[in-house]
């Protein structure tokens, strides 16, 4: 995967775009995200975890229509996340999570379940661990290391997870560098 520090000018948005990679593992089983925000790691740090930036970015990436009607995070170390969207044609969906390291602002990891419908979650989680790790003056360079559950179809996930990841990012950067 290339390192999106190498681009010689991350100052725009469009800039800034072009710097996010999405790689999946040949096994289906993990995938990394590498993205450069216009923001210091505290505030993408921040909108990791505040509720008021999580609404404003996270469903952005959801199909038109979509609501997001739970927005709850307390992150702490054993601290718990819950997100829950309301998507046109497909019902409800949740995020429901564990915060296992926060070390502000460099590190989150998380153990999380995703549920179609209401149903409580089981099963084993998908880790995540998410680095923000200061570039050039006032950016940041995000890594999303998650290790899945189960393993994806690569093509359904560039086209559906891939896609809605990148889109809400793409948000959460306009909303940082504001």
């Amino acid at each position: 995967m290339t390192d999106p520090t190498l681009q010689s000018d991350l100052s725009t948005l469009v800039a800034r775009r072009g710097s996010a990679r999405m790689e999946l593992s040949d096994d289906g089983l993990s995938y990394r995200c590498v993205r450069v925000f216009g923001a210091p790691p505290d505030r993408v740090f921040r909108a990791f975890t505040d509720p008021a930036d999580l609404r404003i970015w996270f469903p952005s990436g959801a199909p038109g229509g979509s609501e997001l009607t739970v927005c709850e995070s307390d992150p702490v170390e054993g601290g718990r996340y819950h997100y829950a969207m309301a998507i046109p044609e497909y019902g409800q969906v949740a995020w429901h999570g564990t915060y296992t390291r926060v070390d502000r602002p460099d590190r989150l990891d998380a153990d999380e379940w995703f549920v179609m419908g209401e149903a409580d979650p089981t099963g084993p989680p998908t880790a995540q661990a998410l680095t923000f790790q200061a570039v050039g003056d006032g950016f940041t360079m995000m890594t999303m290391q998650v290790n899945l559950a189960h393993p994806e179809d690569p093509e359904t996930f560039m086209e559906q997870s891939a896609a809605g990841l990148t889109t809400s990012l793409n948000t959460m950067d306009e909303l940082v560098s504001s």
